[in-house]
This record gives C-alpha cells, structure tokens and sequence, in this order.
C-alpha cells in the first residue's frame, strides 16, 4: 500500500468541512432539541479551571479536561449525527460534576470532603445541585440480588464494573440514568434530521438508533429500585437520607418521569409512522432485554415505590 500526504489545501479543506459538520449539528439541535444543546453550552462556557472555598478556609478545585466536542466523529454529517448521542451523554457526565464547582463558587452551600457533590441537568426548567450526606454502598452490592436471566449488558459495567456506580452508589446509578435519558431525548429530537438524510428508510434508521437507550431505562430503573430495596432493609439510615426531600429520591423521581414521558413518545410516533408512511421498516422498537426486564417490574414488591413516583 503507498503512503502519501495530503496536500495542504486538501487538510485545510477537510478540517474546514470536518468544522462546518459540528456547526451544522449544533444548529439543528438549537432548534430541535434544546436541552442537548444547552448541555453543551453550560459545560462549553466553564473556564478550565475552577475552585471555591469552603468555610474553613480549605480550596476546593478542579480541570475541565475533556473538550466539549471530544466525542463526536465529525467526519460526515451523518457520523456527526449518530455520534453526537454519545457526546450529549459523556458531556452530561461531566456536568453534573464540573457544574457543582461553578454553582459553590457562587452560591456556597455547607458541605464535607467526603460528601457526594453534583450538579444534576434535568431539564431546561430544573437544575438541582445536590449534596449527598451519607455513606452509600457500592451497586456491586446489588449483584446477589440480580438473577442470571435478568442481567443484560450494561450489568457487566454498572453492577460489577468500577464506574462511578461504586464509589458514589445510588448518586452514581442517577447519574448514568440521567446520562442516558438525554442521550436518548436527543436521538427522539433529531427524528427531522434522520428524515431529510434517509428520506425512505429514516424510521428504520432512527429506531435501530433509539432501541438501546429506550432499553436503558428499564436497566437503571430497576437497578434503582433494587438499591432502594436493600437500603429499605439494610442500611436504614441511607435509606432516610435517600428519601428525605429534595434528596436522591427526589432527582429519581424526576428523570424517572422524564424518561417515561420520552418513552411514551416515542412507541407512540414509531406506530403512528410504521402504519401510515410508506418506508422501509423492520425494526424492534426494543432491545430484546426489554421484555424481561419490564415483566421484572410489575414484580409487587416495587408498588410503594411506583406510587411515590407517580404522586
């Protein structure tokens, strides 16, 4: 195989197209889904360095390290789009950590070193900055009390991996449910983009794109559930911590809802469209764990919690 180096125009012409790519999907999420793009705003407009002090006089601090758009395989529109998911999710990740130095530096809220800080984007409407004052056990914990059939792939990296999950337990699990959930909403938000690229094959396309994150939600739902379960029964005092308000169980509630909400959505739009447009479609709307994991949960001993959530 020869090598060979492109021109330097060629380069320039590349890195320019690869550029317009990003200010072409940035604008199409400005006008179709706004929270994506205000994610990504907020954690853009931090500065590199951030700290505060508490008060005992001890600085707090830390790097943005990761750019903004590190995620994102700009080549072509289209990897630009499908890709973006990803980047909304990590990005989501680095606010709801990074933002809490921002939001102590101007609003100092009491708290110890040893305490779980966050700062979690729900929506566009309500931000929560939440401090998480208790000793949380590790969703490893969860694992005895996860049957075979039940665990699905992401078990592996959230149940039995070393992601925040462990460290941070149940903050760690709204964390990544939090992460998925706007992944998520931003694939439902860009169905217009799918149709004008796959004008005849776009419903399939944006449902192989949806089933994984749509099934995430029955994943973290009743992994969350569980975790509440065996705090209910085992760590009491967690378990008032977590449902105290405003705390845990508060930000659950809420992207709990959130997601649903998309859910619903979304079957809603996918048998509206497979019944009256003429396309190519042959696409599950859901991963096959789905159906496991949604008969798992209309298991009774959930009903307290499904009516807190629904209240």
């Amino acid at each position: 195989m020869k090598n060979f180096i492109l021109p330097f125009f060629a380069i320039t012409i590349l890195a320019h197209a690869q550029e317009n790519n990003i200010d072409w999907i940035l604008l199409k999420m400005k006008n179709l889904s706004y929270e994506s793009y205000e994610i990504l705003k907020l954690y853009d407009d931090l500065p590199e360095d951030l700290s505060y002090t508490n008060n005992s006089g001890a600085e707090y601090s830390t790097t943005k390290s990761t750019p903004t758009f590190f995620y994102i395989d700009k080549s072509t529109k289209i990897s630009t789009l499908t890709s973006m998911s990803t980047n909304v999710h990590e990005i989501c990740h680095g606010l709801t950590f990074i933002y809490f130095y921002r939001e102590m530096g101007v609003n100092y809220l009491p708290h110890e070193f040893e305490d779980i800080k966050s700062y979690f984007y729900l929506s566009k409407d309500k931000k929560i900055t939440n401090i998480f004052i208790d000793n949380v056990f590790p969703s490893k914990d969860l694992e005895s009390r996860i049957p075979i059939n039940l665990r699905t792939f992401r078990f592996n990296t959230y149940i039995q991996g070393n992601s925040s999950t462990q460290g941070d337990g149940i903050i760690g699990l709204l964390d990544e449910f939090n992460a998925y959930y706007h992944g998520a909403k931003y694939k439902f938000d860009m169905l217009p983009v799918y149709k004008s690229i796959y004008p005849k094959s776009y419903l399939n396309e944006w449902v192989m794109e949806l089933q994984s994150e749509m099934t995430a939600f029955y994943e973290f739902d009743y992994w969350i559930k569980e975790y509440i379960l065996l705090a209910k029964t085992q760590h009491t005092q967690l378990y008032s911590t977590i449902m105290k308000d405003g705390s845990a169980f508060y930000i659950y509630k809420n992207i709990y809802n959130n997601y649903k909400d998309l859910i619903s959505k979304y079957t809603s739009k996918v048998n509206v469209l497979k019944n009256n447009t003429a396309h190519d479609y042959s696409s599950e709307i859901w991963e096959e764990d789905y159906f496991r994991l949604s008969s798992q949960l209309s298991d009774k001993k959930y009903t307290f919690i499904n009516e807190m959530l629904n209240n």
